[in-house]
């Protein structure tokens, strides 16, 4: 995971390191401990709620708090110093009356929206006849500038969802989940839309044969319309292969 640092806890820093080496060193430490696992370890983390919630605190002296927030990429120190100038430094901006309409209007155009059907990649889980790490889209999201040989689909790939999500796993869920090993050597596949025409294809590996269950599983998470939409077997979804 990426340290990052937002520019005031990065002048903080600095002014530890040059004033005070023995906090510096306590810093240091738990910087790295953060990085290793964000939720548990030195210094009390803790989850901060209402206002605050997504960000998390721990000590690095009795009045030394470090504030920071994290994803499965990276973890972002928001400020490091005395426990009640670090909160202080977190700050809500509030939308004017105009963004704040102009918001309002745009998730409502959305409202209804779900049931539209969509795009996107997916994994299939053999033992409980589920599919998880889905990534999907409207089709109404894409033009024909988006297609490809007159295909749409999404742009995220089996292989960065899955260490995306791989990471999270394993540092907000104590590794906990179904993404284990490799992203290739689970059932998967992708949703492809044909703009020309308005026909959906499912592209799988020949596993399906063995789970034909899935594809019932696979027009409803992606509400296909079953007469338009064609299994479609290519080898590079095959359980193992991929791109290399």
């Amino acid at each position: 995971m990426r340290l990052l640092f937002s520019n005031s806890a990065k002048a903080s820093f600095e002014v530890y390191k040059s004033d005070n080496s023995a906090l510096s060193d306590r810093i240091k430490f738990i910087l790295k401990d953060i990085v290793a696992h964000p939720t548990e370890g030195e210094g009390n983390p803790v989850a901060l709620e209402g206002s605050y919630s997504g960000y998390w605190t721990r000590l690095f002296a009795p009045d030394g708090l470090i504030v920071y927030s994290f994803d499965s990429e990276s973890v972002k120190i928001i400020s490091i110093g005395v426990s009640e100038s670090a909160l202080a430094q977190i700050k809500l901006v509030a939308y004017t009356e105009a963004e704040e309409k102009a918001v309002m209007e745009q998730m409502s155009a959305n409202r209804g929206k779900d049931d539209e059907p969509k795009v996107g990649i997916f994994w299939y889980n053999r033992a409980t006849n589920q599919l998880y790490g889905v990534v999907s889209h409207r089709v109404s999201d894409y033009s024909k500038a988006n297609a490809s040989d007159g295909r749409i689909t999404c742009s995220e790939m089996h292989e960065d969802v899955w260490k995306k999500e791989f990471r999270k796993q394993k540092y907000q869920y104590g590794g906990q989940g179904p993404f284990v090993g490799a992203y290739q050597d689970k059932p998967r596949g992708r949703v492809f839309y044909h703009i020309d025409n308005g026909t959906f294809e499912v592209a799988v590996g020949k596993w399906i044969e063995e789970y034909p269950q899935a594809y019932e599983e696979i027009l409803k998470e992606f509400n296909l319309p079953p007469d338009k939409t064609t299994a479609k077997y290519a080898y590079h979804w095959d359980i193992g292969q991929s791109w290399r």
